[in-house]
């Protein structure tokens, strides 16, 4: 995911996913979770998982778009590497609904600027 106007890239060695989980801060809600650590770079890293038991590769996929589209609303503050992980229940859950979910996420965590 590369959004030029925020510098925000994809955080996409699998390496760097293990040093965030075992590293990084984590904030759970009720559909995802969402985990960050800084990264020391003029930019942000974005991954975006769901879990293994969550359906199909069709579900799994859908989901992940979905959430990307959220992301590309906002502006991340730069220096931060960021995982955030679909739980099961999500592919139950309507569009704004996940949308609101994220933004506070986010913004609890002082991720975006406001």
């Amino acid at each position: 995911m590369i959004a030029y106007d925020n510098q925000t890239l994809k955080l996409r060695k699998n390496t760097d996913y293990k040093i965030v989980w075992d590293k990084g801060v984590k904030k759970v809600s009720n559909n995802f979770i969402l985990i960050y650590i800084v990264n020391k770079k003029d930019y942000s890293r974005i991954g975006i998982s769901s879990v293994k038991n969550y359906g199909t590769a069709v579900e799994r996929n859908k989901i992940v778009r979905r959430i990307k589209s959220i992301l590309y609303l906002y502006n991340f503050i730069p220096g931060k590497d960021i995982v955030l992980v679909a739980k099961k229940k999500t592919k139950n859950v309507k569009y704004q609904n996940l949308k609101d979910e994220i933004k506070v996420l986010l913004t609890k965590s002082s991720l975006i600027n406001k």
